[in-house]
């Protein structure tokens, strides 16, 4: 039986008033000023008298989260806000991708980790030492991911302390080692877990040695126990041509909590093996995405990675502007941070080479306001703010121009400068 509602929600303080987070089915809420101090009084005294409006805005919260009514309200304080930064930034990242292992024994020619079967994990002393850290800054939810995070002989540690801590761990696997116990596991502590598809049958082969069948294995397995099961699609040139394939598979699936499709990055063993969206013209990309995406919710959640924003933005459509709800600029340093086995912290995890700090060196709080963060952040804006294409567009403030390291997919006014863009009307 699943124990994230165990946990108490989460209270932070932002800068645009805060944030409320409910554990149990990951649910955010972003309160301007006036409700964050509501909340905040609230969550010091639940019994306290309250005025008409007030206990109105209160329903309204309750109605959004799966309890509220004598539930522990953990409010994260000492966060200082940087109201300068050139680009939007929480008080602290939301979620930490962790990867708590480079140790895999698949050897699949696109992984961006280059994991092998002699990787090494992290000891457990580390990945403690860190979630105490990433508790304390008040993030929601780490990402467990390797290599295979089912072969660390600690997870059952991992997974259980970040229960202690109030933290939502989510996990990315293969499913090779997914026997009864980790099943237990996974199904107790787990909010959601991932497991990739690049393609269906032969196609589905070229990617991964395990092979379809055991994948489908795997996914019958975890919908068998009930444990909210995702679907990552990682769309390269290859894939994307497979789209139909692969979203006639994923329309077929009951029961999956959603499916998510992630810009391919040409990191590590990836950068041999595969191309780019960037390589395709970008009205085609969107016009896909529109389809698939469309046709896939009337079915199941559909999400998408801050790197696919720029394909996902299109032309002003009637797609764009739906999604335009759900669209976020690269969140790294942002709202989100990578975390390596060697507890180097990254923008994202596919940057390996730009680290920002460790944490033993430095604590998590400082590294998040720190010189080479906010350096960081400075380029993401200083290379938007440098390319037209970006800083005349209406539709920046949410996408943000693009991944700030790698060319990844492009967008109708050719950002990239591929010389690939449609002819639109520029907003």
């Amino acid at each position: 039986m699943n124990r994230l509602a165990e946990l108490p929600l989460v209270l932070r303080p932002e800068s645009f008033g805060g944030m409320l987070f409910d554990p149990t089915d990951a649910t955010f809420l972003e309160l301007d000023h006036e409700g964050f101090e509501l909340m905040d009084a609230f969550a010091r005294d639940p019994h306290q008298g309250l005025g008409a409006e007030a206990g109105h805005f209160i329903d309204e919260v309750r109605a959004q989260l799966t309890r509220l009514d004598g539930r522990p309200i953990r409010r994260v304080d000492g966060i200082p806000l940087d109201d300068a930064a050139p680009v939007p930034v929480l008080s602290a990242p939301s979620l930490v991708d962790f990867q708590i292992t480079d140790r895999c024994h698949l050897d699949c020619p696109h992984c961006y980790a280059s994991s092998t079967s002699q990787g090494e994990h992290a000891p457990i002393a580390d990945i403690l030492f860190a979630l105490e850290q990433i508790a304390d800054v008040g993030a929601y939810q780490v990402a467990l991911g390797g290599g295979e995070p089912l072969l660390h002989p600690d997870l059952e540690r991992v997974l259980t302390r970040c229960h202690e801590l109030g933290l939502v761990p989510n996990l990315t696997t293969s499913g090779l080692h997914l026997g009864e116990r980790n099943l237990a596991l996974i199904a107790d502590y787990c909010g959601a877990v991932g497991i990739s598809l690049e393609g269906v049958g032969d196609a589905f082969d070229v990617y991964r040695k395990s092979g379809f069948a055991r994948f489908q294995q795997v996914l019958a397995k975890l919908r068998a126990r009930g444990v909210p099961t995702v679907l990552q699609v990682t769309l390269n040139t290859e894939t994307f041509a497979q789209l139909d394939a692969i979203t006639e598979f994923c329309r077929h699936q009951e029961d999956i909590y959603g499916v998510i499709f992630l810009a391919f990055k040409p990191v590590g063993r990836g950068a041999a093996f595969g191309t780019p969206l960037a390589a395709i013209e970008p009205g085609r990309v969107h016009e896909r995405l529109q389809q698939t995406f469309f046709t896939l919710s009337e079915v199941t959640r559909v999400g998408f990675d801050c790197c696919l924003t720029p394909g996902v933005t299109g032309t002003g459509s009637t797609f764009d502007a739906h999604a335009a709800r759900y669209l976020e600029g690269c969140s790294a340093l942002r709202s989100s941070i990578g975390l390596l086995p060697n507890l180097d912290v990254l923008p994202c995890t596919f940057t390996p080479e730009h680290a920002v700090g460790n944490l033993h060196e430095q604590s998590l709080r400082e590294i998040w306001q720190g010189l080479a963060t906010r350096r960081f952040r400075d380029h993401m804006a200083q290379r938007a703010a440098n390319n037209a294409s970006c800083s005349s567009c209406a539709k920046y403030g949410y996408c943000l121009g693009g991944c700030p390291v790698m060319e990844l997919v492009n967008c109708s006014r050719d950002y990239l400068g591929s010389g690939l863009g449609i002819p639109v009307t520029r907003a």
